[in-house]
């Protein structure tokens, strides 16, 4: 009789893309290559479009406010993804996914606009992310460059799909900073699995299936808050609003790619990278079978 507890249809699933992992990457990158060589103006204009609209709206902001009637929708969708990752992910998860938002934030930021900035910071990170997985011990640092890689190809999906919900600029940047907080989040969850003593494989897995909740709710409410938002002053400058209903269709398709890219391309790729350094050499075992009550003294003859 096989005592063994058979895993669940997520662990199967994720195994699963663990065992296609290699058919995943070099899908991935012959598919980005084909993105960069024919669509390279197109997934440049997000990034462009989002940095110079993110400097405007922070210099319009005058007090807390206005923050708040600027971004309520999208700020309580934050919110809650933050806290799904602190449930989900222990604190080390929320500090990394706190952290992880505002550099990518700080990076339009910095961007301002310019036409002649995306390729040198895509660079300057692209050198920084390999330089820490090959030299830096830490669980961050081996899931940076996987994420490079793969974000890649997600603006290159975004650049082809049709744009279906609007602002797509704003869609973009909000789908690429949360796919760089949920990863950073995996490479923070699965690094405290392997200093537990858990092996690579099973580390990732873990990480990925807590992760699983957090990911597809903050993607859904991310991208509703997005597409289902009227813009107070819409009706004031005369601009017809979309429709609730129209908008349906166009969240769901970047709902559905968005997760496939992090579960079915991201995932995999962050298999490849040297996890196994981290592992501790002694395994903690949690032992969760509840003791025994005493056993009652036997009767008296």
């Amino acid at each position: 009789m096989d005592l063994r507890e058979k895993p669940g249809k997520i662990q199967t699933f994720l195994e699963w893309m663990l065992r296609f992992r290699l058919i995943a990457v070099v899908a991935m990158v012959v598919a980005t290559v084909s993105f960069v060589a024919t669509n390279w103006q197109e997934m440049v204009s997000p990034s462009l479009a989002a940095s110079e609209s993110f400097g405007m709206w922070f210099a319009n902001i005058e007090s807390v406010q206005s923050l708040w009637s600027s971004s309520r929708f999208i700020a309580v969708a934050a919110l809650a993804c933050v806290v799904m990752f602190a449930v989900f992910g222990g604190v080390r998860g929320a500090i990394a996914s706190v952290v992880a938002a505002a550099l990518s934030f700080v990076a339009l930021y910095v961007m301002g606009g310019s036409e002649s900035m995306p390729l040198p910071m895509f660079g300057a990170l692209t050198l920084v992310a390999l330089v820490m997985l090959l030299f830096v011990k830490l669980s961050v640092a081996c899931g940076l460059f996987p994420f490079v890689l793969s974000w890649l190809f997600l603006t290159g999906l975004f650049a082809v799909l049709p744009q279906m919900v609007e602002p797509s600029w704003l869609l973009w940047a909000v789908l690429s900073a949360f796919g760089f907080a949920s990863a950073m989040v995996l490479s923070a969850v699965a690094g405290k699995h392997l200093g537990a003593g858990d092996p690579q494989a099973g580390a990732l897995l873990k990480a990925a299936k807590q992760l699983m909740t957090p990911v597809l709710v903050g993607s859904l409410l991310l991208i509703a808050a997005i597409a289902f938002d009227m813009p107070a002053d819409a009706t004031e400058a005369g601009v017809a609003a979309p429709s609730v209903t129209s908008n349906i269709p166009g969240a769901l398709l970047y709902f559905v790619v968005f997760n496939a890219w992090f579960f079915a391309f991201l995932f995999p790729t962050a298999s490849f990278a040297p996890w196994e350094r981290l592992r501790s050499g002694t395994r903690r075992v949690e032992m969760k079978d509840k003791k025994k009550p005493a056993a009652k003294s036997k009767k008296k003859k």
